[in-house]
């Protein structure tokens, strides 16, 4: 049987929301834009940014990407006289979105979010006691860069070199670009790269081999294949590379990996539930390649890992297995009556309803459930401050962090600090320090080390001193790795599952092909308190725990909660 699907799609009208199927069409904010442009005494202005220097943007950006190359041109509205019911009308346009993408909510009177198909940015901020309105929408041929300022500026431009060229890559071709974004690869690393010491393989024969590769490139994003694929080859999670891709397009499934087998984990899509697909059926192969090697050979050389566990995490878990470029189709074959389905890939995007960073739920025995899956939301610590007072009444808890790929530690700082009554030491680490006079004089490299941190626990409000157990997997990731690492140290409760990621750190951040892919590279070592190395490793749990087929696709709680609610029975 094959299906070929259609997109369906999220219909938003101005001022009446109507709701139909799992995406958001933009031209709901266009309708904003326009009904405000049309209105009596709105002011309309052209306006003209590019650049990414923070001293010549005063205070910084709404909205930025990489160098800002390119510019980003577009209006800017200013209405006088609007009521807050207007705004009201116009933020829940914006807030329809933030299930399905980014949209920056942080501040009540304004709200930004950005189109990646049309590479359109669309921003509103209100002065309440003015009752003015600004109203922005904005495109780019390159990178997205609006300032700080843009309700006073119309012009800026940002590059770094703006007074003395306005392109130095001007008279560069573009293979030129492209073996400079090597080179600035090869070089990065090997002044940045935390752990080259670990690196057994040698750096420069790997860039020479890679030259070729890169001038034989079709085109730009065929180069970031090529510096993902090189890169990838450290055995590093924090390093890696970005940029300008083919591969933008997913198939509306995620799968989940269990003993050797892959199987559906969520049919993102109504014509696959019609289809029949459902959720644990398992993945037998893709476009006639048996599944595991698919991902081996197709998927897993552009994956940057620092342990096997983040590699099949990565590879097999999530939409991992079905990146692909937006006009592929893949086969699937399903252990299910051996069909096979035809499935058109669909914009990123479109695959996934996001969900709340922070969760409570309440299980048997009044044990608390708290699922944290990421520590990057932007209201995350008033969110959860919303959710302390019923955490309070718990008798005990369950910290869930599986699948956290991590965010700001700073938020992880915050949870930790309701836990205990005791000051909180934090990871020790260490960074590499070069100095080209030492290099001179023949020295070994230098390493600036920090013993640990303190963290103060919270004195103006309750401290939460009931058992807790946190359960982490090998999706739990850099900042998550660090809630876990500092936990364990607290010596107030157990970590139950399989070890993480292995992977934390601080990267920095390189510009390779100028506007067109950029690399992070790892500077940072951590350890966990005790001086325990989980870099390349990952935090062993106290308990670990398998999920089977049966616990994690038929029982009512997986295995992770199972024998959490099992342990902190009183």
């Amino acid at each position: 049987m094959k299906t070929v699907l259609r997109l369906f799609a999220l219909l938003f009208l101005f001022p009446t929301l109507l709701v139909a199927q799992k995406q958001v069409k933009e031209s709901s904010l266009i309708q904003v834009f326009e009904k405000l442009r049309n209105t009596r005494g709105c002011v309309c202005e052209s306006v003209k940014y590019t650049g990414s220097d923070m001293l010549k943007a005063g205070g910084g950006f709404v909205w930025q990407r990489g160098a800002g190359s390119g510019w980003t041109v577009g209006q800017r509205l200013v209405l006088e006289s609007v009521k807050p019911s207007v705004v009201k009308r116009i933020r829940s346009v914006f807030e329809s979105f933030e299930p399905f993408q980014f949209v920056n909510l942080q501040k009540e009177t304004e709200a930004a979010t950005y189109m990646e198909d049309t590479k359109t940015v669309y921003i509103y901020e209100y002065e309440k006691d003015a009752q003015k309105l600004y109203f922005l929408k904005a495109t780019t041929d390159g990178e997205i860069c609006v300032p700080v300022s843009w309700k006073e500026v119309t012009y800026l431009d940002a590059t770094k070199n703006a007074n003395v060229s306005s392109n130095p890559y001007a008279s560069a071709k573009s293979d030129e670009l492209r073996l400079l974004g090597l080179s600035r690869l090869w070089a990065g690393v090997k002044q940045n790269f935390v752990f080259m010491e670990r690196f057994h393989k040698n750096w420069d024969s790997i860039y020479v081999a890679t030259i070729p590769q890169v001038l034989a490139a079709s085109d730009d994003e065929a180069c970031t294949r090529i510096f993902q694929k090189m890169i990838a080859q450290l055995g590093d999670g924090h390093t890696y590379v970005w940029g300008v891709s083919h591969y933008t397009g997913r198939i509306p499934l995620l799968t989940k990996y269990i003993d050797g087998h892959v199987y559906i984990d969520a049919v993102l899509s109504k014509e696959l539930e019609d289809e029949g697909i459902r959720r644990g059926m398992e993945l037998l192969s893709i476009n006639e390649e048996p599944v595991l090697k698919y991902g081996e050979c197709y998927i897993r050389p552009y994956v940057a890992s620092s342990t096997p566990q983040w590699a099949l995490h990565q590879v097999y878990e999530g939409n991992g297995l079905f990146a692909c470029k937006k006009e592929d189709t893949l086969r699937l074959a399903l252990r299910d009556g051996d069909r096979e389905l035809l499935v058109k890939a669909w914009p990123h995007q479109s695959v996934a309803p996001r969900s709340p960073a922070l969760e409570l739920k309440t299980l048997k025995g009044k044990v608390g459930y708290l699922r944290i899956r990421n520590f990057m939301d932007q209201n995350f610590k008033k969110n959860f401050d919303g959710l302390y007072p019923d955490l309070l009444k718990t008798k005990a808890l369950i910290i869930d962090i599986r699948d956290n790929g991590g965010g700001n530690s700073g938020n992880a700082d915050y949870i930790l600090r309701h836990l205990t009554q005791d000051t909180i030491q934090t990871n020790p680490w260490r960074t590499p320090m070069y100095m080209p006079a030492f290099a001179s004089w023949g020295y070994p490299l230098q390493w600036y080390t920090v013993s640990s941190n303190k963290l103060v626990p919270f004195k103006d409000r309750e401290i939460y001193d009931n058992p807790i157990i946190v359960l982490a997997n090998a999706g739990t990731f850099s900042a998550a790795e660090d809630f876990c690492s500092v936990f364990n140290g607290m010596k107030c409760g157990q970590v139950f599952g399989t070890p993480t990621g292995g992977s934390t750190g601080n990267g920095v951040r390189i510009e390779l092909i100028p506007g067109k892919n950029y690399a992070n590279i790892c500077s940072k070592h951590d350890q966990c308190i005790d001086g325990t190395d989980f870099v390349g490793v990952g935090i062993q749990p106290d308990s670990v725990i398998q999920e089977t087929y049966e616990t994690y696709f038929k029982d009512k709680y997986d295995a992770g909660i199972t024998a959490a609610l099992n342990a902190l029975k009183p």
